[in-house]
Order: C-alpha cells, then structure tokens, then sequence
C-alpha cells in the first residue's frame, strides 16, 4: 500500500498514517513525503507504535517511508486503556498557540489531533480569549469532543468581559471559577 502525504501540512500526514496502518493488509506501507517536519513526525509516530521505518529517498527532495508491520508490538498508551477518560483537564488561554494566523492553524491542528486519541481529557476549560474557540469560531473538533463525551467549559466572566453573550456559545456550556479550581485541583492540569 502507498499514501502521498506530499504539502499536507501538520498533522495530516500523521493521522493520514495512522488510518493507513489500521487498515494494512500488506506487508508494508510506504509513506510519500517532502517535508522534513513530516518525516520526523510520522517516523516517530510509526516507531512510538512499534512499527520498523525504512528511510528511502527519491527524487525531487521527496521521501519515502516504508512501514513495516513486522515485530509490530503496540506502545500506545491507549491500548490499556482503550476508551477510557484520561484524569487531565486542558486549560486553553488563548485562541491560538503563538502569534497571528498561524498560531491559529496550530490551535485548529491541536484540536484536531486530540480526536484521533482513544483517550480523551475529562475537561477542556476556555477562559480569556479561548472563549473565542467556543463561540466565534466553528470548530468541528470541539464538537466532536462533546460528542464523545468531554466536558467543554467556556469561563461566563471572560465571555461577559468580551461582550460575548452567552448564548453565542457554539459548543460546551459557560462555565465558573468555582469548577475551574476544582477541576484544576483534582486532575492533571495542562495549560494552553
């Protein structure tokens, strides 16, 4: 079997990969890339799997990865837990990670990835201007987080603050300070 994942930008040729794997009747997949982000990301993602990777290079500053599912032996922390709640709430500050449009493409991307997880977080907190993820944009994947199950909370204050009423909320619900703290104090706590 063989994908192109050439000018797909992050994290497409991964999750490209991933769905690739799963379905795998031949021996191998080979993965056609021409980024060098790209091959790092998916090589890594294919070993943190188990899987061998075998370097090819071609022409024209492309790639090919060759993903053999021999010896495969599973690492993924969702094996063991498969379909399971992690104990963690994401804390996202900011409707982007880093600065202008990209900064939003990389949110976009975050979020999107976060699906292809088996285990999800228990919480996704927006306060500041991540309330702007929950109610100005549409972000299919926070949707689909709902979905499955994640509690989504947008703070009232910061969406009061920006003059957002809370009715404009596209996912999730409005939530408080008091939970804020208690769910920042009764599971792991990562910060956006």
């Amino acid at each position: 079997m063989k994908i192109d994942c050439r000018n797909l930008s992050c994290p497409e040729p991964v999750i490209k990969t991933k769905n690739a794997l799963s379905q795998l009747q031949d021996p191998y997949l080979e993965v056609i890339l021409n980024s060098s982000s790209s091959v790092t990301n998916v090589t890594r993602f294919a070993t943190n799997q188990g899987y061998q990777v075998e370097t090819i290079h071609s022409n024209n500053n492309e790639v090919i990865l060759k993903i053999s599912k021999e010896n495969v032996k599973s690492t993924n922390i969702s094996d063991n837990n498969k379909g399971k709640f992690l104990n963690k709430t994401l804390f996202i500050k900011d409707d982007k990670i880093g600065d202008g449009d990209f900064g939003k493409q990389l949110m976009k991307g975050f979020l999107k990835t976060l699906l292809e997880f088996d285990n999800l977080p228990k919480n996704i907190i927006f306060v500041n201007k991540g309330v702007f993820l929950t109610t100005k944009e549409d972000l299919e994947s926070l949707k689909e987080l709902e979905k499955r199950g994640v509690k989504i909370f947008s703070c009232g204050l910061c969406l009061d603050y920006y003059k957002i009423p809370h009715s404009e909320l596209k996912v999730g619900e409005v939530g408080n300070a008091y939970d804020t703290i208690n769910f920042i104090l009764t599971t792991d706590t990562v910060t956006l």
